[in-house]
């Protein structure tokens, strides 16, 4: 068993990690973060599409037109994201960029300012975060990131009871879902990764994942891939 979640746990850690930055050429900037209550408060959004685009990037928000290909296909699209961190004295922001799956791809160092007016606080601590893309030396090598399909060829969905839910229960290394008799239908281990989890149900060893608020236990049948959606509580 260690040595089968050992090969999982690195599975998961190199597909975690094996997408460049370099295969993308569209990052999509929400038209709000969350921290914020209004549209492009700030002109936080625009400045970031901006900052973007400085850098060589296809910024865009999520109703600007696109190549047919690239709309219809999420996972071939980037998308951005501002995390703050301030306190009474200090506006603290950093940029993050995740795939289709939620996977951090990159991250910058935290951008500071102890301006007093927050307009000029949040774009000022954007700038220097956006310092760490001079590290980071992106140019598009055209691949446009089709390895990945949102939905391969050789995947079946298959969905559980839309009426049955399931409930996770912490232990040691993960969670133990159970239904409502009680009973133990799948174990989780936990992962590097925050939405992601390697399940065993039964003699059947896969993988639970996040996917737009949805969850997957994702296996392979043969070479089928076999997706099934959970209706699962933390």
């Amino acid at each position: 068993m260690k040595k089968l979640l050992l090969l999982l746990f690195l599975f998961l850690t190199a597909t975690a990690f094996s997408q460049n930055i370099n295969d993308y050429e569209y990052v999509i900037v929400p038209t709000k973060f969350s921290f914020l209550k209004v549209n492009d408060k700030y002109r936080l959004n625009t400045n970031s599409r901006l900052l973007l685009q400085k850098y060589g990037f296809k910024s865009i928000f999520p109703s600007d037109s696109m190549p047919s290909e690239i709309a219809n296909n999420n996972c071939k699209k980037l998308y951005f994201d501002l995390v703050e961190d301030n306190n009474f004295l200090i506006t603290k922001i950093k940029i993050v960029l995740k795939d289709c799956r939620e996977k951090l791809l990159f991250e910058s160092d935290y951008g500071t300012s102890k301006e007093k007016e927050l307009e000029i606080a949040y774009n000022k601590a954007l700038r220097e975060a956006g310092k760490s893309f001079d590290k980071l030396n992106y140019k598009y090598n055209g691949k446009n990131n089709s390895s990945i399909s949102q939905e391969p060829s050789k995947t079946i969905v298959s969905e559980t009871n839309s009426e049955t839910f399931y409930f996770a229960q912490p232990t040691a290394n993960g969670f133990q879902v159970i239904d409502n008799q009680p009973k133990v239908i799948m174990k989780l281990y936990t992962t590097s990764q925050k939405n992601v989890f390697i399940g065993i149900k039964g003699v059947i060893n896969g993988v639970l994942i996040s996917k737009e608020n949805q969850w997957f236990f994702e296996y392979y049948d043969g070479d089928k891939l076999i997706s099934e959606s959970w209706n699962l509580k933390f």
